[in-house]
C-alpha cells in the first residue's frame, strides 16, 4: 500500500478536478488527483459540448463571462486542439410564453455587458437557413461557443502533469480523514495520502463522499441521453437549443439531444432530499421522468458506497428520447430526412435544488473545498471553476463573488429561485 504526502488532494478527475489541478500546479502547489476510473470518462466527456453564457442564472453569469474569456485562449494555453468554435448560441421560441422568458432575461445580459439580442423568425433563418418550421423567433448570443468534451479533460491533465501535478487513476477515495476538526488526508484503495486540503470535485458521487463527514449536500442524479449523427450539410456554427438541441462539429457531425426532458433514477436520496427538491420538481414536472432500476437496489444494499463497483458510470441511453429528437430535427430542418445516428450514450448529472453549483471552502471541517453540483453546467464552467478553486486555496479569496454559490445556503434554506432560461 502506498503512503504519500501532498499539499492538496483533488477527488474526481472530471473537467473541474483536472482544471483545479492545472491551476494549482501553475501556482506551485503540489497536488494529487484521485480518480476511481480514468480522467473525464463520465459527465465531462459525455455532455453536449456547449460553452454558454446565454440564459444563465444571475449568480452564474459573471463566472461564465470570465470563463468564456478563458475558453477563447484555452487551446493556446493548453497547447491542444479542443475543437473550439465561437459560433454563438441560439435558443428557440416556439410560443409567446418562451419569448416572454427571453425578454425577461435580456436586462440581466445588458447589466453585465453581454451582447444578446432577440431575433425575428426571418433573422433566425439568416443564421440557420435550413429552418423550415415556423418559429416566433430566438434569443442569440454571438460570442458563446462550443468545444469537444472528449478532448478537454485529457488536455488539462497533460498540462497539469507538466506543471508537476500527479494523477492516480483507477484509485477510488474511500474516505476523507479528519483530525481535530480539520482535513488531514484521504484514504484510497492504494493507501493513505496526507494533505491539509481536499477538493471534492466528485460530481454525482459528492453527496455520498461527504456524508460520513456530517456534510449534507442536497444533490440528485439526473440522466441525459446524447446522439452523434453522421456528417450532414452545414447547418450553423451556433449551438442551438430547441425541442431538439444540437451543435455541429467541424467535420459536419451533429451532437444532438432532446432539449426538454431528463430522467431521474429513484434512490434513497430521492426521499431524503424531497423537501428541498419539491419546489423545483413542481415547476418542471413535465420535463422529468422517474425510473426504478438497478441503482435503487444497489443503494438499498449499500453497494453504491463501494466506488470500485462503479469505476465508470455508463448508463443505458434512452432510445425513445433520441428517436424523438431525430423526429424534431426532421420536422424543423431541411435535409435531415436521411440523417444517420452513429452512436448514442448517456450520463448522470449532479443536480442541486436551485440548479447552482457549490464552490466554497468550508469552516467545518477546515481544509475541505467543494466544487460540485454543477447541474449540467460543469463542462462550460469547468475552467473558471478550476481557477477559482486555486484562488480559494492559495489566496484565501476568489477573484469573483461566490456568495450565491456558498454551501451554507442549503442550511439557511433555499430562499431564492434559480433564473436560468435554458
Amino acid at each position: 500500500m502506498e503512503s504519500r504526502s501532498t499539499d492538496v488532494v483533488v477527488v474526481g478527475g472530471g473537467i473541474v478536478g483536472c482544471a483545479s489541478a492545472y491551476y494549482l500546479a501553475k501556482r506551485g502547489v503540489s497536488v494529487v488527483v484521485c480518480e476511481k476510473g480514468d480522467v473525464g470518462l463520465e459527465q465531462s466527456s459525455r455532455n453536449w459540448g456547449f460553452v454558454r453564457q446565454q440564459g444563465r442564472d444571475a449568480a452564474e453569469l459573471p463566472l461564465m463571462m470570465a470563463c468564456n474569456r478563458i475558453w477563447q485562449g484555452l487551446e493556446a494555453e493548453l497547447q491542444a486542439d479542443l475543437e473550439w468554435i465561437q459560433g454563438g448560441n441560439l435558443v428557440l421560441a416556439y410560443d409567446h410564453k418562451r419569448l416572454a422568458l427571453f425578454e425577461q432575461w435580456l436586462p440581466l445580459s445588458k447589466e453585465h455587458g453581454l451582447e444578446t439580442r432577440l431575433l425575428t423568425s426571418q433573422q433566425l433563418r439568416q443564421l440557420v437557413p435550413a429552418v423550415k418550421f415556423k418559429l416566433l423567433g430566438a434569443m442569440y448570443t454571438p460570442n458563446d461557443g462550443q468545444a469537444e468534451p472528449q478532448k478537454v479533460c485529457p488536455a488539462f491533465q497533460r498540462a497539469a502533469q507538466t506543471g508537476g501535478a500527479q494523477f492516480m487513476t483507477g484509485c477510488a477515495v474511500e474516505g476523507i480523514e479528519l483530525q481535530n476538526g480539520a482535513v488531514s488526508g484521504v484514504y484510497t484503495e492504494r493507501g493513505h495520502i496526507r494533505a491539509s486540503t481536499v477538493v471534492c470535485a466528485a460530481g454525482v458521487w459528492s453527496t455520498r463522499l461527504l456524508r460520513p463527514l456530517g456534510v449534507r449536500l442536497p444533490s440528485l442524479w439526473v440522466k441525459g441521453s446524447v446522439a452523434r449523427v453522421a456528417p450532414v450539410q452545414e447547418l450553423t456554427a451556433a449551438g442551438v437549443w430547441g425541442r431538439a438541441a444540437f451543435r455541429q462539429r467541424r467535420d459536419g457531425r451533429l451532437y444532438m439531444a432532446l432539449g426538454i426532458e431528463s430522467e431521474h433514477p429513484l434512490m434513497i436520496d430521492s426521499l431524503r432530499f424531497l423537501p428541498a427538491f419539491l419546489p423545483a420538481y413542481l415547476h418542471n414536472k413535465a420535463k422529468v421522468k422517474f425510473k426504478l432500476g438497478r441503482l435503487l437496489v444497489d443503494d438499498l444494499l449499500g453497494r453504491l458506497d463501494d466506488y470500485r463497483r462503479y469505476r465508470v458510470l455508463d448508463p443505458l441511453p434512452c432510445r425513445k428520447a433520441i428517436e424523438q429528437a431525430v423526429s424534431y430535427m426532421q420536422v424543423e430542418y431541411e435535409g435531415m430526412d436521411s440523417m444517420t445516428v452513429e452512436r448514442i450514450w448517456a450520463s448522470y448529472i449532479d443536480l442541486t435544488p436551485d440548479l447552482l453549483p457549490v464552490i466554497d471552502r468550508l469552516d467545518r471541517p477546515r481544509g475541505l473545498v467543494l466544487a460540485t453540483g454543477f447541474s449540467g453546467h460543469g463542462f462550460g464552467m469547468g475552467p473558471i471553476a478550476g481557477r477559482l478553486v486555486s484562488e480559494i486555496i492559495v489566496d484565501a479569496k476568489p477573484s469573483l463573488d461566490l456568495s450565491a454559490l456558498r454551501f451554507g445556503r442549503f442550511k439557511e434554506g433555499i430562499s431564492r429561485k434559480s433564473t436560468p432560461v435554458v
